[in-house]
């Protein structure tokens, strides 16, 4: 019969703070236009994500690519739909705010 050694604590602590914060990937897009101030609207919930030019992260729970789908609408100039996939490949939204992917749109006057 094998004999179980007592587990020391110290180094079940990381394989803990692992499981609880389970494995979340980042990405993140600057997304810019001409003319700058465009509204940025997500197709998916219909949220602001801001004015360009703006930083927007993502968070997901794997590590693939996400399709993002926004509208950009700006007072004198058609609105612009635009696709666009975010790599998360990072591992913090910092990380990810430190290095995103560049997103430009070019709206025309109306």
């Amino acid at each position: 019969m094998k004999k179980f050694n007592k587990i020391n604590p110290r180094l079940l602590f990381p394989v803990l703070v692992f499981a609880i914060s389970g494995c979340s990937s980042y990405g993140a897009a600057k997304i810019q236009s001409v003319p700058s101030g465009a509204e940025v609207i997500n197709l998916e919930d219909d949220s602001l994500l801001g004015r360009t030019p703006v930083i927007v992260h993502w968070k997901n729970d794997r590590e693939e690519s996400k399709l993002i789908t926004v509208r950009f609408q700006k007072s004198g100039y058609s609105d612009k739909v635009t696709a666009f996939w975010v790599n998360m490949r990072h591992s913090s939204k910092a990380n990810a705010e430190n290095e995103p992917q560049t997103v430009n749109v070019e709206l025309k006057k109306k």
